[in-house]
């Protein structure tokens, strides 16, 4: 039995990493739970109720070291610059008896363990205006950091690896592909009342469950539904997830000043973070999901379409073409006139029905994978 270790700081608002999290130990947890232990290392100060969707058999370890300015923080903090390893944390890993540290996202190794880390994706060295200068540098350092202190390294798609390839030579050994697959409960009722009256929607609708960082491109499905109202078509898109992005902090008050200046209330509703479990409702209840993004590294939305056996229109990226689901319409992300053409034919197809035992069957297929998969690299 190997025991594998994670440090997860969700604080960021950052909920994509979060499910992310949540998927990849479900899928251990359930097909893996034979060769290998999870132990979870959080502050001590973190609410645990972010964590109650996750799979039970992970062992949570709360210190005090992942609390910023204290004093644990402070001395684990100098020893990395003193010794050039997280000398702290290390402690703690042999401590726990742990083999693996799993998913480090800095070039700071810890001697005791082997050091896997992951990069979800590149999208710096493709959207660098989302990004700032110290931004910019301190990823390619971090990166570059990762490149030559870690054992092997994890990407969510071949298209993250082979960026990898080309923008750190030589390192190619140590790349792993995972491809992540969402843990979803693919039997849930395509009708859900109480759900649908609790958030005010009516009828059909579009489901984009994307946060709202700008690259996430929002902004082009109002621009798409500007189009089709000038044509007196209606559709309606339910739009959840975080709203803020740090990075544009005005994104989102830009986004809702167009839907009042164009009158698109009653055609986009944004809820914005809701309950885990209605978004899989509001999902399930959808008559197709959109992800506009320009850029992804692996798309939780793309997989859950896929999985549901839901239609999606979704962006044409290198990555999205990778995920491949069942039901795509690709459409070009700079071109609104496409997209809204595009969506005003899928709002008329007739209704997708899937066998629900298919589905489940196939899920559970790509979970099993999924965590094997994932046993197969920590186990080198």
């Amino acid at each position: 039995m190997m025991t594998v270790a994670f440090v997860l700081d969700v604080g960021d608002g950052w909920v994509g990493g979060l499910n992310y999290y949540r998927n990849l130990l479900a899928a251990v947890v359930r097909y893996a739970s034979n060769e290998i232990k999870v132990k979870v290392f959080v502050s001590d100060r973190q609410d645990m109720s972010v964590y109650q969707d996750f799979p039970k058999g992970i062992d949570f370890v709360p210190l005090s070291i992942f609390d910023r300015w204290t004093l644990g923080w402070f001395v684990r903090k100098v020893f990395i610059k003193v010794f050039g390893y997280d000398k702290v944390l290390d402690y703690y890993l042999k401590t726990y008896d742990v083999d693996v540290l799993s998913h480090i996202a800095t070039p700071t190794r810890c001697p005791s363990v082997k050091n896997i880390a992951w990069i979800p994706d590149f999208q710096h060295k493709y959207l660098p205006q989302f990004f700032s200068e110290s931004e910019l540098k301190l990823r390619d350092l971090c990166y570059a950091g990762i490149a030559r202190n870690m054992d092997l390294i994890i990407f969510s798609s071949n298209a993250a690896k082979e960026d990898f390839i080309t923008y750190y030579p030589g390192y190619e050994s140590k790349a792993r592909v995972l491809h992540f697959v969402p843990d979803i409960d693919v039997s849930l009722p395509t009708v859900n009342k109480a759900v649908m009256e609790k958030y005010g929607i009516r009828d059909k609708f579009f489901f984009l469950p994307n946060q709202y960082w700008a690259h996430k491109n929002h902004k082009i499905v109002l621009e798409a539904l500007r189009i089709l109202k000038a044509q007196n078509k209606f559709v309606r898109v339910v739009s959840t997830g975080n709203t803020k992005d740090y990075r544009a902090p005005h994104h989102v008050e830009e986004l809702m000043s167009f839907i009042h200046e164009h009158q698109l209330e009653d055609m986009y509703i944004i809820l914005g973070l809701i309950p885990y479990a209605d978004v899989q409702t509001l999902a399930a209840a959808s008559w197709g999901y959109i992800n506009p993004s320009f850029f992804e590294g692996w798309s939780t939305t793309v997989e859950e379409a896929k999985y549901r056996g839901k239609r999606i229109l979704l962006s044409d990226l290198r990555v999205h073409r990778e995920q491949a689901p069942k039901y795509g319409v690709f459409f070009d992300p700079n071109n609104e006139g496409e997209l809204a053409e595009k969506m005003w034919m899928m709002w008329n197809q007739e209704p997708q029905e899937e066998s629900v035992a298919e589905l489940e069957k196939e899920k559970a297929s790509a979970m099993q994978t999924f965590g094997k998969k994932y046993c197969e690299i920590v186990c080198f």
